[in-house]
């Protein structure tokens, strides 16, 4: 389990540092601002 969330997280910061790279961040960006608009509505 330990080593499937240390792939899944590797992924997804690999991801992140490719959209920055490549398109900018705009991708990156649009999924930070909905994570916060979803804490928001649990009232985070």
């Amino acid at each position: 389990m330990i080593r499937g969330l240390g792939n899944a997280i590797i992924a997804v910061v690999a991801a992140s540092l490719l959209d920055k790279y490549v398109y900018d961040g705009h991708y990156t960006d649009a999924a930070l601002a909905m994570l916060k608009q979803i804490r928001h509505s649990f009232g985070l």
